[in-house]
Parts: structure tokens; C-alpha cells; sequence
């Protein structure tokens, strides 16, 4: 599978458990406006999904640099 198939099959995923979550979940939702809030939920899911890596990955970069070295490497 591609990056785009896995990517997209997904948020296929997570769609049908936000529907199926809003919709058993609180008391009167039908069908249709479980249809539509999972429909909302699942992009702004995927964005925080994403968000969440691109912090992480930006953290460990800027472990990496350091303005002052290591105590280890001051020694040499």
C-alpha cells in the first residue's frame, strides 16, 4: 500500500468509529447527524494526529542542537 492508501484507509477507519461512537454514544443522535459531526471530527482528528508528530519530531530536533556542547564534549 501507498502512503496515500494507508493515510486514507485511515481516516476511513476513524470515521466509521466517530459515527458509530456518536451515534450509541449520546442519547437521541440519529443517523444523520451522527453522519455529519463524525464528518467534522475526523479532519480536525487527522489534524491533531499530525500536529501532535510534527511537535514531537520538531522537540527531538532541537534536542539535537544545543547552544552550549555537553559536558562530555567540553572536556576534549
Amino acid at each position: 500500500m501507498t502512503k496515500w492508501q494507508k493515510t486514507a484507509a485511515y481516516a476511513l477507519a476513524l470515521y466509521a468509529v466517530a459515527v458509530l461512537m456518536i451515534r450509541f454514544s449520546s442519547g437521541g443522535t440519529g443517523w444523520g447527524t451522527a453522519l455529519l459531526l463524525a464528518l467534522v471530527a475526523t479532519p480536525l482528528a487527522l489534524w491533531m494526529g499530525w500536529l501532535r508528530n510534527r511537535l514531537s519530531e520538531q522537540a527531538q530536533e532541537w534536542g539535537r542542537r544545543r547552544v552550549r556542547p555537553w559536558p562530555e564534549e567540553r572536556r576534549r
